[in-house]
């Protein structure tokens, strides 16, 4: 980087004199950062542009010019989530104590009537600044029609945040097909590379959810973050459901979901008094008859590896646990007679 700069004249010698670009003030240097080609910059001079301050518009979910994909069951929410998501964002407020960067975005709805939609925003008595919403049946983003319609879309509201709900709807094809998925994909690399923005796909669940996302494995390999979404309250009850991403591209998976429910306000707030991972494991340690092992722990998807072993060494100082021998845990029998045993 100590050769890249350029050739004046130098007013008081009228000699050539070469100037680095590191000797200039940083404002005066991004002036001269331009790219070649449309897109290409000299590798010097691409290491001292001065990039956005904050990398995401949704912290570790939703990546600046990046893409992610939240998929779930039926009736588990997921438009109420966007358009909350979609408010949070246009205000710059945090998403279930997820900050967020603020931005406009442009929600489009392609399985709600106008009617149904606008009802849900109106009975949540909130504002939505800088969002945009429509709705549409007949967008097939696999079509020449449908890039048009979309393209002339976002050239209107330029968002920096653009919603697509749900992701079948916008298909002609078949989902399970790859290249019929692939099309879609391509063109939305378009749109990101056209209009510098972020999209967040709604994609349903099939039967088993282990299975994840319905259709072609080209979505999950193309987004930057694969979020799951599950309803875990029964029908006929309050909406509560557990948010927790599959895989983050560019940070680490936390160490367990987030618990949420559907509040009077119809939008979602954080469970009050969810476990945490070391309560989850306290807790079936203790109601196990046996010896545990870890695996057993990995098995009911309580958090990552890493919590898990750290929450396990944590309740063996704390003398809550033993360990029994190379990879047992049992609950310790002066906490069960004792009391001491309850929830950490």
């Amino acid at each position: 980087m100590s050769n890249q700069g350029f050739w004046i004249v130098d007013p008081d010698t009228q000699e050539d004199r070469f100037i680095y670009y590191e000797e200039l003030e940083q404002e005066l240097v991004q002036a001269f950062i331009k790219p070649i080609g449309g897109f290409i910059f000299p590798a010097g001079l691409f290491m001292l542009s001065k990039l956005p301050d904050v990398p995401f518009y949704v912290k570790d979910w939703l990546p600046k010019r990046g893409k992610s994909l939240l998929y779930a069951p039926p009736k588990a929410g997921k438009s109420r989530l966007c358009a909350q998501l979609a408010r949070c964002i246009g205000c710059g407020e945090a998403f279930l104590e997820i900050p967020t960067k603020q931005g406009s975005v442009l929600y489009i709805q392609l399985e709600l009537g106008e009617e149904i939609l606008q009802g849900r925003l109106k009975e949540t008595g909130k504002d939505y600044e800088n969002v945009f919403v429509g709705t549409t049946f007949s967008m097939k983003l696999d079509s020449l029609g449908g890039q048009k319609q979309l393209w002339r879309a976002v050239e209107a509201v330029e968002p920096n945040v653009l919603i697509l709900d749900p992701w079948y709807k916008v298909l002609m094809g078949d989902e399970n097909e790859s290249t019929d998925a692939r099309k879609i994909t391509d063109f939305l690399d378009s749109v990101i590379e056209g209009f510098n923005c972020s999209i967040l796909i709604i994609h349903h669940a099939g039967k088993d959810l282990s299975k994840r996302g319905r259709g072609s494995s080209v979505l999950e390999d193309w987004v930057d973050s694969y979020l799951q979404m599950q309803r875990t309250s029964m029908a006929g009850s309050i909406l509560r459901v557990k948010i927790k991403p599959i895989f983050l591209r560019h940070a680490q998976l936390p160490p367990g979901p987030i618990e949420a429910e559907l509040g009077e306000d119809f939008e979602f707030h954080l469970v009050s008094g969810a476990l945490t991972v070391k309560q989850q494991v306290a807790e079936f340690i203790k109601m196990a008859l046996n010896e545990i092992t870890p695996a057993q722990l990995f098995v009911q998807k309580i958090g990552t590896n890493t919590s898990v072993y750290t929450a396990l060494k944590e309740l063996a100082e704390e003398g809550k646990i033993e360990k029994t021998g190379r990879g047992r845990y049992k609950w310790t029998d002066e906490n069960l007679t004792t009391g001491r045993g309850g929830v950490v």
